[in-house]
C-alpha cells in the first residue's frame, strides 16, 4: 500500500465515524452508485475489474461501472487497472507486450472492452478511465461506436495532456480527475475547455469548488463513499455520481433510505 492509499484509507475511516443527518427518501434517490472496478469484494473472492465484480455490480442495481483499459500488443483494449499481470495475477508481465490470445490463455477472467460493451453497454453507464500515454483512440472510439458518448459513457484520466490529444470524443464526454495538489486547476481548465466534468476525492471537492464547476453546467462525482456517514454527507451536500470500493454496503444504505 501505498502511502497516498494509506492516508485516503485513514481519511476514509475517520469520516465513517463522524455522524451526519440521515438525509431524505427524494435526495438518496438521486444518487447514481457507481462501482469502482467493478463490485469486488475480497471476503467473497471477487477481483475487481472481472466479470465477476461487474455482473455482480448489475446484480446490485448499480447505475455505473468504473474501469481502466490497456492495449495489447495486437490492439485489442482490456479491462485492468494496473499495466502489468504481478499485482493481481502473479504474472511478471507487461499487457502490451502480450497478444490478446496470449493474455487470454494466461488470465481468462481479463475482459476486453468489446466484451464489457456487448455485456453491459447501456445496461450500466460506463466510466472509462484513460491512462498516459494513449496511442489508441481510433481503436477505443471504434470499439465505443455502438454506444453514444455522455449518455452511455464517459472517459476519465488523471492526465491532463492526454485528453487535449483526443480529436474524436465529445469534450463533454471527457472527465477529469484531480489529485490533491492540482484540484483548482483541473476544475479550471474542465471549465475553460468545457468538459463535461471533474471527479475527484471527496475531500478534495469542496462546496466551493462544487459550486463554481454547477454554475459552469458540469458533471461532479466523489469517491470513494464506502460508509454511511460518508454517504449521508455526499448526499446532503447535493452530490449524487457516488464512487464506491463497497458498492454492496452502499446499495443496501441507499435501499434502507429510500
Amino acid at each position: 500500500m501505498s502511502f497516498m492509499d494509506f492516508l485516503q484509507q485513514g481519511i476514509n475511516t475517520l469520516f465513517a465515524c463522524l455522524p451526519r443527518k440521515r438525509p431524505t427518501a427524494s435526495l438518496a434517490n438521486q444518487v447514481k452508485l457507481i462501482a469502482h472496478r467493478g463490485a469486488h469484494d475480497k471476503q467473497r473472492h471477487v477481483i475487481e475489474n472481472t466479470r465477476q465484480a461487474f455482473e455482480q455490480a448489475l446484480v446490485l442495481g448499480c447505475w455505473g461501472i468504473e474501469f481502466d483499459v490497456h492495449a495489447t500488443g495486437d490492439d485489442v483494449l482490456v479491462v485492468n487497472h494496473d499495466p502489468t499481470l504481478s499485482r493481481l495475477w502473479g504474472h511478471d508481465m507487461a499487457i502490451r507486450d502480450m497478444t490478446f490470445a496470449e493474455l487470454r490463455a494466461l488470465v481468462p477472467d481479463m475482459p476486453s472492452l468489446e466484451e464489457m460493451v456487448s455485456l453491459y453497454g447501456r445496461k450500466m453507464h460506463l466510466f472509462i478511465e484513460l491512462k498516459a500515454p494513449f496511442a489508441h483512440e481510433k481503436k477505443l472510439h471504434d470499439t465505443l461506436r455502438s454506444l453514444t458518448p455522455c449518455e452511455d459513457y464517459h472517459l476519465l484520466s488523471l492526465d491532463a495532456p492526454l485528453f487535449a490529444g483526443l480529436t474524436l470524443f465529445p469534450k463533454r464526454s471527457l472527465l477529469l480527475v484531480p489529485e490533491h495538489n492540482n484540484v483548482s486547476a483541473f476544475c479550471r481548465l474542465a471549465i475553460q475547455r468545457q468538459y463535461g466534468g471533474v471527479m475527484g476525492h471527496f475531500l478534495l471537492l469542496t462546496h466551493k469548488k462544487i459550486r463554481w464547476l454547477r454554475e459552469a453546467g458540469l458533471k461532479v462525482g466523489v469517491g470513494f463513499v464506502d460508509s454511511r456517514h460518508s454517504l449521508y454527507r455526499e448526499i446532503n451536500r447535493g452530490v449524487y455520481w457516488v464512487f464506491s470500493n463497497k458498492s454492496a454496503l452502499v446499495s443496501r444504505i441507499l435501499k434502507d433510505i429510500q
